[in-house]
């Protein structure tokens, strides 16, 4: 039974949001705030490392997305392209499972990517991919700065996510080769309250959750939401985040 990974009915609606949120990412700055979101939940992380293209060759690229400057003050972009090339080759060598580093641990064990993420203070992060494809269309993640050693919840959560990572990914890629995005025209305004209540969302928090902080009952969150959906003219509340982000209702930033 140990081995089991139980679920409780906030992981269950948490996973449902997620899931559901992400099929309206279509941007870049929808992938952040998605994966700054509610995937924290599962998966927390300071920064995600979100890699494409053919393994091991020119064809494959990869860039970072983070809350901080994470990448740029802490890791010279030669040897951010070491760490990406030593972990997506420990994690094909690995049998294409979710790998696990540290680079918090003392002694002289720790892997050549454990090596780096120690000698830049990154702590632990975790890699994961889908196969090879053909073309373009594989997808490689190495979460970074994980808040404590990844454990047999972050593989379950990493494994089950996966698809969602890797297809988000792709479409998000598509829509910004195929069309460029429009500049915002926006009237829209939204009272303070609803304004914390969506940057709540934004964080990746649930009705019941958003109720505890700004201390409101479940059902006057719920009518908030309501009219802010229906203020931005959405049916959802991804796409009422990325809306209320583009249009500068609301920081790109969690937790402000």
């Amino acid at each position: 039974m140990d081995a089991l990974v139980t679920l409780t009915a906030v992981d269950l609606e948490r996973l449902l949001i997620t899931i559901e949120s992400s099929q309206q990412v279509h941007l870049r700055h929808q992938y952040f705030l998605w994966s700054q979101g509610v995937l924290q939940s599962f998966l927390p992380h300071e920064a995600l490392i979100i890699g494409h293209g053919e393994y091991g060759t020119p064809a494959f690229r990869y860039e970072v997305l983070g809350r901080t400057q994470l990448a740029g003050d802490r890791m010279p972009g030669s040897d951010f392209d070491k760490l990406v090339g030593l972990a997506l080759d420990s994690w094909q060598h690995g049998g294409y499972v979710p790998k696990a580093f540290g680079g918090d641990r003392n002694g002289s064990g720790i892997c050549p990517v454990g090596q780096l993420l120690k000698r830049f203070s990154i702590g632990h992060a975790m890699a994961h991919g889908t196969r090879e494809f053909t073309g373009d269309t594989s997808g490689f993640f190495v979460f970074l700065n994980m808040p404590e050693a990844p454990g047999r919840r972050h593989v379950y959560f990493a494994q089950m996510l996966m698809p969602y990572l890797h297809t988000t990914l792709h479409r998000m890629l598509t829509q910004e080769k195929n069309a460029p995005e429009l500049p915002v025209r926006f009237n829209t305004r939204l009272s303070g309250r609803e304004a914390q209540v969506i940057s709540l969302v934004r964080d990746g928090m649930t009705n019941q959750q958003i109720a505890g902080t700004l201390e409101l009952s479940p059902l006057t969150v719920k009518n908030h939401i309501q009219n802010i959906l229906r203020k931005l003219e959405v049916s959802n509340r991804a796409q009422a985040v990325a809306k209320a982000v583009k249009a500068r209702l609301i920081s790109d930033q969690p937790g402000t």
